[in-house]
């Protein structure tokens, strides 16, 4: 397994409630992609640089974890299908 980590923006029309739920679908994902998620960090509610989707702001959240090469593929497609995703991407961090 390798260690990965996640930036994904939820939607920010979603009530905080909601938001926590979508926090929470991406990191059972995570499990049951074979991975371990390590921690997540919640950025809060900031404004697009420019409109995505005809959204203005989101709630962004960090999620560090180990997963297989084969299960990043799935949690990419996650971000894309799931409607309470805007934007997100997932990437190897450098050693150091």
């Amino acid at each position: 397994m390798r260690r990965y980590e996640a930036l994904v923006i939820v939607d920010g029309a979603l009530e905080e409630g909601d938001v926590e739920k979508a926090v929470q679908k991406f990191t059972d994902a995570i499990g049951t992609v074979g991975g371990k998620s390590a921690e997540v960090d919640r950025w809060g509610k900031r404004r697009f640089a420019y409109e995505i989707s005809h959204k203005h702001d989101g709630y962004y959240f960090v999620a560090n974890f180990e997963a297989p090469e084969e299960g990043v593929a799935r949690l990419e497609n996650l971000i894309k299908i799931s409607d309470e995703f805007v934007r997100g991407k997932i990437v190897r961090p450098e050693a150091h």
